[in-house]
């Protein structure tokens, strides 16, 4: 009989399905992995919620935990079970957060990979600019110092990050310059949005006020179009995850590109997110054991370890981030990781972030959309609307 398990997409696929093929032999089991798409992940889990039926294990956004935890369709994980992979204490505290009920009474996931932003850029164009590494990124003002002078050294796109295409990391990008100025998405109490906050609007202001440096080339990009131009060349500077840091290996990828990349801290404060791994309570009884054992298994330092070196996916997993941590190139990971947080978990968070990603996107294109942009008026006209829906919502 196949156990079915899903997982959304991945860079390295085939390093996944070695690691999966020997579960399998260890296990005399047969697993059928699916793969989902990010974009549509979210809506193949809540089929699978909705309906009980389809895998028994599924990797799932951290953010998407709150919105899960209140549908009853989660088997949570036994404290025998939860203390024979390390307990609390081996995973990083915001992903195991994200692993509890919202009365933090019950386990529901344990955490897989954590997930923060980094600034990738050109060493050999910031020298040429005459650009300081050290703090060419270290305020946001010192940020915007940096992307002006690259002007002349990168004209066609001086950096690219995702505008278009309802990419969630509209939300996460910006939420680092939000958290910065003081402001959230979400009350205090968690009942209700708070766009209009004055330092939300400021954090947002900045963040769109990036604007001025996206080129015509830079507009209008999804996720991978950023992380392409920067492996192809093309921008001098991107906001990506860590596994793009192993992309830059790929022998394709020109020379000045994989010999002069680096990362720093995006500054703010850094977003942690992230994926956890989750059992639905719809597992067969004769499966639920080896459904713990594959979490185990995939969850563990070892497995860790090997994701990360061959795909840059970093492990929730303390015994393998500590690991990382030795080798001085991920400090700025680590560091992130350190001073990062989450965001708020909140019953009905899936249906804020459909509507808040849409909304932020338009924002984009409303901005491309004009010569002059007035970017607190479209910030607002955007984002006040639609924090009194959500409200209402939310009030019910």
């Amino acid at each position: 009989m196949q156990t079915e398990i899903s997982i959304n997409q991945i860079t390295d696929l085939d390093e996944m399905r070695l690691i999966i093929g020997d579960f399998e032999r260890r296990h005399n089991a047969k697993l059928d992995l699916q793969v989902f798409d990010w974009s549509v992940a979210w809506a193949e889990l809540m089929k699978i919620s909705l309906y009980g039926h389809g895998p028994i294990v599924s990797e799932v956004g951290s953010t998407w935990m709150s919105s899960l935890a209140g549908q009853n369709s989660l088997r949570p994980f036994k404290p025998n079970e939860v203390a024979a992979m390390g307990g609390k204490e081996n995973f990083l505290q915001e992903s195991w957060q994200s692993c509890l009920d919202l009365e933090e009474e019950k386990v529901l996931a344990i955490p897989w990979t954590v997930n923060t932003y980094l600034v990738y850029y050109r060493r050999d164009l910031l020298a040429k600019a005459g650009i300081e590494e050290s703090t060419a990124f270290s305020t946001f003002e010192n940020m915007a110092r940096t992307l002006e002078s690259l002007r002349r050294v990168s004209p066609n796109m001086i950096i690219a990050i995702p505008n278009s295409g309802n990419s969630v990391g509209v939300l996460h990008n910006s939420s680092s310059f939000v958290w910065e100025m003081g402001g959230d998405f979400i009350i205090p109490d968690g009942k209700g949005v708070c766009f209009s906050d004055p330092n939300t609007l400021a954090g947002l202001r900045e963040y769109f006020g990036l604007y001025r440096f996206l080129t015509p080339a830079s507009r209008n990009l999804y996720d991978d179009g950023c992380s392409n131009a920067f492996l192809e060349g093309r921008t001098a500077i991107t906001i990506r995850s860590l596994d793009l840091l192993s992309q830059t290996k790929a022998a394709h990828v020109p020379k000045e590109v994989s010999q002069n990349t680096s990362i720093a801290v995006l500054p703010g404060v850094p977003f942690i997110g992230g994926s956890n791994l989750v059992i639905w309570k719809h597992v067969p009884p004769s499966q639920e054991t080896l459904a713990v054992d594959l979490v185990r298994y995939l969850t563990s330092a070892e497995n860790m370890m090997t994701q990360f070196l061959k795909a840059k996916y970093t492990p929730a997993n303390l015994e393998a981030l500590n690991q990382v941590e030795m080798d001085p190139t991920y400090l700025p990971l680590i560091q992130s990781l350190r001073e990062g947080r989450a965001l708020k978990r909140v019953p009905l968070w899936g249906l804020i972030e459909d509507k808040l990603v849409k909304a932020l996107n338009q924002i984009w294109q409303k901005i491309f959309a004009s010569s002059d942009p007035n970017i607190d008026q479209i910030i607002k006209e955007t984002l006040l609307p639609l924090e009194d829906r959500l409200n209402i919502t939310l009030s019910q």
